[in-house]
């Protein structure tokens, strides 16, 4: 595909030593000669300077241009690296955008662009994005993994085989003959190893979630158990106000933090208990909706008073949730001891310090082994976008169905089966022409410049 029109944008944030203002289109050479005095040949950065329209200098700099198909577009393309002030980034902008042959990019519109010509498929496209919002490492090498076009790889396997069951079975219908062969049984094995891989793919979807958008977890306990004091110890700050008076903390608390590699969102949260206090009430509300929403629970108990009446409360309350036990407060005599495996309560535990520190390296340790259990087994293939779980489930349910087909021996029915698998295995690819309103939802959200 060949774009008519040129655009431009600075592909990277205004205010930092160096910005890159990037050009792509048939006029990207034409512009990059009107605007730039160095010298300009294919693949070799130069210096020179930009100049408004009057001659007069705008900044001195460096630039290159890209010819295609040999660009990160696949278009001609050039870029300009000028100095990061926000006067330059401002009348750069202004020079260009008065050219009657530009105009700025959409967000993602380079990207696109990249997807549309041809230069890598939907899935390493909405990587670019992913990349750019990792928040922590294992978002950031999930996304450099599907940059790389491992997970393309993967599903590239998957469509291909599942095409392949397609063209067997298309051709034994498309028989006259009766010359050709057709096996529902080896069918029906091959569907089945093919559906249980995609299954395990698919199973990743929390995984994808928590890498993508970060988990949420909740700091739940009874009044002064020391929520805040916690929240604080594994910010390495103090965030929250703490004080000996129950009741301090009366609306939940947001901070981000990397744990072990895993974007994660800490709620600190009022105390739970029955109150009179009608402004506390409405935060020990909010306590109890965190703990029913959040991926994990950090159920926080003061080691050195034992368990109370509302301790109990809030341990019947998260039944079934995800959660770690943290007893609390491990530098006092403490009265509740864990279990010789090392819980509390069936949930996995740790003794924890706000005041020495103690604990808190082992509750990172088990907030990442409980949110992402065996998460470093074949983490390279771990899928990071949430469309593509859909797709493989929408892969998984009809190569099950074709199965079920192939048993019946309605070999119609398993044939459009198999068709639906290849094309939901082909949509996260891009492949067959993927509905426009699709590709415009994906790059919609994509920051300007890439």
């Amino acid at each position: 595909m060949t774009n008519n029109d040129t655009v431009f944008a600075l592909s990277t944030p205004v205010g930092g030593a160096i910005q890159i203002m990037r050009i792509s289109g048939p006029a990207a050479r034409k512009t990059l000669e009107t605007v730039f005095t160095g010298r300009i040949e294919p693949r070799r950065i130069s210096y020179g300077t930009v100049t408004d329209a009057d001659g007069s200098a705008i900044d001195s700099c460096c630039a290159v241009f890209f010819e295609a198909p040999a660009s990160y577009t696949g278009e001609d393309m050039a870029e300009i690296y000028c100095h990061g002030s926000r006067a330059v980034a401002a009348k750069l902008s202004e020079r260009l955008a008065a050219a009657e042959f530009l105009r700025l990019a959409e967000a993602g519109e380079f990207t696109k662009r990249a997807y549309l010509n041809g230069k890598m498929d939907l899935a390493r496209a909405e990587a670019v994005m992913d990349l750019v919002s990792a928040g922590a490492e294992r978002s950031r090498k999930a996304a450099l993994d599907q940059l790389e076009g491992r997970l393309s790889a993967v599903i590239t396997g998957l469509y291909l085989r599942a095409k392949s069951l397609l063209a067997e079975l298309a051709n034994y219908l498309e028989d006259d003959t009766g010359e050709a062969a057709f096996d529902p049984a080896a069918s029906m094995t091959a569907a089945d190893e093919l559906a249980s891989e995609t299954e395990t793919l698919a199973e990743n979807g929390m995984r994808s979630r928590i890498l993508r958008e970060g988990a949420r977890v909740a700091i739940i306990g009874s009044p002064n158990v020391g929520k805040s004091s916690l929240l604080n110890a594994l910010l390495l700050r103090e965030r929250a106000i703490v004080t000996p008076i129950p009741g301090t903390t009366r609306d939940t608390l947001e901070e981000s933090l990397s744990v072990e590699g895993i974007p994660v969102v800490l709620v600190d949260t009022a105390g739970i208990r029955e109150t009179p206090d009608a402004v506390e009430s409405m935060g020990v509300a909010r306590s109890r909706r965190e703990a029913t929403e959040a991926d994990l629970v950090l159920w926080i108990v003061d080691g050195s008073r034992g368990l109370e009446p509302a301790d109990r409360e809030i341990l019947s309350s998260i039944s079934g949730k995800r959660t770690v036990a943290v007893v609390a407060k491990s530098d006092l005599e403490n009265v509740i001891l864990l279990d010789g495996d090392g819980t509390f309560c069936s949930f996995p535990a740790v003794r924890t310090s706000a005041v020495t520190g103690d604990g808190i390296a082992e509750l990172k340790r088990l907030i990442a082994e409980t949110l992402l259990p065996g998460a470093d087994e074949g983490a390279e293939n771990l899928v990071t976008n949430l469309r593509h779980v859909t797709a493989l489930e929408r892969a998984e349910s009809a190569l099950d169905a074709a199965k079920s087909a192939l048993g019946a021996r309605d070999f119609d029915a398993a044939f459009f089966s198999y068709k639906n698998a290849m094309d939901a295995f082909a949509s996260i690819l891009g492949r067959d022409d993927p509905a426009e309103e699709l590709v415009e939802s994906i790059f919609r959200d994509f920051c300007m410049g890439k």
